[in-house]
């Protein structure tokens, strides 16, 4: 079975089985909020524009942070803790998911509650091997962030202006060869994470063998993976993540101008407490907004994981269902 033929079944079992969409607004939910690129210039008006901010608003902002200290250290633990919990629920999610279109690929109806159960059970193989092939991309990454305030301290205090210069060139020289290879190790760490985790779910391997099942079928089949990659990752996820970023900056800002309105259309002194309240509903509207698009990349994202998952299969040599079972 070749791509074309992966990418037509894939899309005939992914409507079929529309229950597994559950599992892919779950999955999704790790995939993070849209991006949102670009500069917005957003003029608001009013017939009374808010006055700027009062001499003493700065030393008002300290004081509240000086007396709520501990709830916003316990803000930010609690949206660590809560991220953390996302991606921990999104794995188990594709793993379910990655079960479910294994299940339709073989020709038998997924049942729910039973792979919600096996994902449960494989989980722990799950986090090991995610653990394993993010520690690069994570030792990387702090080292360039290391190297960038290194970096530039150096240069604040060299005291002849070319060698700042020649400093500055070099470091850019340094971040931009850093980051090209933390782009081309995250490409190489998330194709064999798709091999390694469909290891450990559909061939019931341990995390260390799934990843050295995931390396040997990567090599064998690199041809036939970067291709898949191409069309199902960079073309069918990519693009749809574009277009969800795009269209959802107009109610983004329509959300941001009637906060605006709302909390700063009358003018007057600006408060802490405004400030406040103006923040939570900004961050409330993004974060519904971000749920919407996550339930609308449900589909696409259970999409993607049936075509991997029919292109494992026959890249392992496991048994393929046949079509009138699925009729």
């Amino acid at each position: 079975m070749e791509l074309g033929e992966w990418l037509s079944r894939g899309l005939s079992l992914t409507w079929r089985y529309k229950s597994l969409w559950l599992f892919g607004v779950l999955a999704a939910l790790g995939t993070g909020a849209p991006r949102l690129s670009g500069n917005f210039n957003f003029s608001f008006r009013t017939s009374t524009p808010p006055q700027p901010l009062p001499p003493g608003f700065p030393e008002a902002v300290r004081r509240w942070l000086e007396q709520n200290w501990p709830l916003v250290l316990l803000a930010i633990l609690g949206l660590i803790a809560f991220s953390l919990l996302l991606q921990l629920l999104a794995l188990w999610a594709q793993g379910a998911l990655i079960l479910g279109a294994g299940e339709a690929a073989a020709g038998r109806s997924p049942q729910l509650g039973f792979l919600g159960r096996q994902a449960v059970a494989r989980f722990l193989r799950l986090i090991g091997i995610m653990i394993v092939l993010g520690a690069p991309g994570f030792l990387l990454t702090l080292i360039l962030i290391l190297g960038l305030v290194g970096g530039t301290l150096l240069l604040f205090l060299a005291r002849q202006e070319g060698a700042r210069i020649a400093g500055l060139l070099l470091a850019l020289l340094a971040f931009f060869l850093a980051l090209g290879c933390l782009l081309l190790l995250a490409a190489v760490m998330h194709l064999w994470s798709r091999l390694a985790l469909r290891a450990a779910l559909l061939e019931d391997l341990p995390w260390i063998a799934a990843l050295r099942r995931g390396l040997q079928l990567g090599l064998r089949r690199i041809g036939a993976l970067l291709l898949t990659w191409l069309v199902l990752d960079v073309g069918v996820l990519g693009v749809t993540e574009f277009l969800l970023s795009f269209l959802s900056v107009i109610p983004l800002l329509l959300w941001t101008g009637a906060a605006l309105a709302i909390f700063f259309g009358r003018g007057g002194p600006v408060e802490v407490s405004t400030m406040f309240r103006f923040g939570i509903a900004l961050i409330t509207g993004a974060l519904c907004l971000a749920l919407l698009t996550r339930a609308l990349m449900a589909p696409i994202l259970t999409y993607v994981e049936t075509v991997w998952t029919l292109a494992y299969r026959a890249w392992a040599g496991l048994p393929a269902g046949s079509a009138s079972e699925e009729d």
